[in-house]
Parts: structure tokens; sequence; C-alpha cells
């Protein structure tokens, strides 16, 4: 019996299980509609029709000239927070339930190795590989943190291929069965550098929060070492026990 002709419809269909099982993650963006045509075979109609429709129910979202991208979820508001070994720690859930709208630039990214710092706080060997992350963490535009991230590079091995301007960093942990569910934090007040003073556009005060966060995934490994600076004026950090 010959397989059924995929169609418009069923494209849809596999589009949204991809979605919902973390194959394509939120800020992702998908291939050219050329690329979709050839891997499953379909002419070009097929795959424009089952994207017109992903883009209709607002499963995907288009952007002049940059391409289809999965769309993130509408968050009407981002959180300041209460830090405990239980709860997230990312940025979205310090700053959510405040209507501000978040956004993130990437200032770098690459691969560490031999650095006994960083290896030291992760608990691996120093000749390990670490991928870092570093971000301008924006609320409605203005630049309320700077994030240093860094994970061991053997649970994240693809990590380089996403754009973390678009992709959650979280999202994407999980996707790969090993995101931050506890935390140790540290917190300070220390005096800005001139670069992270800069970043965060401080002219007078130049005094900002400090905190260090651990990451553990559920086997109890840690997975996540982040510096983070934030304005005081901007976020009010709390502390539960």
């Amino acid at each position: 019996m010959a397989a059924k002709p995929i169609t418009p419809e069923v494209l849809r269909e596999m589009f949204i299980a991809q979605i919902q099982s973390g194959e394509l993650l939120p800020g992702e963006v998908i291939p050219s509609e050329r690329s979709l045509a050839l891997r499953y075979g379909v002419s070009r109609p097929v795959v424009r029709s089952a994207i017109d429709q992903l883009v209709h129910q607002r499963h995907l979202i288009r952007i002049q000239g940059r391409g289809t991208f999965v769309k993130k979820p509408d968050y009407n508001k981002v959180a300041f927070g209460v830090l405990n070994e239980s709860e997230n720690a990312s940025f979205t859930s310090l700053v959510r339930n405040f209507g501000i709208e978040i956004s993130s630039k990437v200032l770098g990214t690459g691969i560490i190795e031999g650095h006994n710092y960083f290896a030291e706080r992760l608990r691996i060997p120093t000749k390990e590989p670490i991928f870092g992350l570093h971000r301008i963490r924006y609320g409605n535009k203005e630049p309320l943190a700077i994030e240093y991230t860094y994970v061991p590079f053997k649970y994240f091995p693809d990590i380089q291929n996403y754009n973390f301007e678009r992709v959650s960093l979280y999202d994407y942990m999980a996707s790969q069965n090993h995101l931050p569910c506890n935390f140790r934090e540290t917190m300070m007040m220390v005096e800005a550098g001139t670069k992270i003073a800069g970043y965060l556009q401080l002219e007078d005060d130049r005094i900002v929060n400090r905190i260090e966060i651990l990451g553990f995934d559920a086997e109890g490994r840690i997975v996540e070492y982040t510096e983070n600076y934030s304005r005081p004026d901007k976020l009010e950090v709390r502390f539960v026990t």
C-alpha cells in the first residue's frame, strides 16, 4: 500500500509535535521552505501552506528579512524575585509579574579550557571544556543586569548552534535533560567596574548586586555557574530560607 501523501495539515501537526516535545525551542529559527520541502519530500507550496497555518495559529512568527521562528510564550509580566534553593533562579523568574518586557543581548560565547576557577565551581576536571555565555539582560529596553554563565560542555554538546538572544537558555537545558531545578545562591553588594558600569549605564552610584548562582539538575549534578550583576535601583532581590 502506498504511503499517504504529506498534506499541509499533516506537516502542521508534525511541527506542533516538535514544538511540544522541545525538538524545536521557543525563539528558534526553523529551516527554509526549500530545506523543509527536501526533508519531507513535498513541494514548497505544501510547506508554505503548513507554515502559514502555524503562523495564523501563533505557533510560529515571521520576521521580515530574518526568517520564521518558533513563537515564544506571551509573557505579560516578568519578575522581581525571591531566591531560595528550590526556586527557579533564572533572570526571567527573578523579574516576573511586573509588566516588563524582557530581552537579551549576547556579548560573547565560547569554549573555555584549562580554567581552574570555573572548573572548580562546576566541580569538573580543569581539562574539561566549559561553555561560556555573557549577556546583558534588559527590561523594557533598559539594562537591568549582566550575566556571565558557564556550563559543562559535556552536557550540552550542540549549545553553540543556538542563539540565546532568541532561545531561552533554560528551555535549551531542559531539552537536554539537564535543567537546573535546585540552586545555591550567594549575594553581596559590590562596586561595579568600568565595564559593568558601562553596560548597565551607571553614572554616579556604581554599587550593584552581585549574585553567584550554582544550578543543579535533577540528578544533583552542577550544570550552571552564573555571576549576575544587577542594578539595585531596578531590581530588588530577597532571600528566603
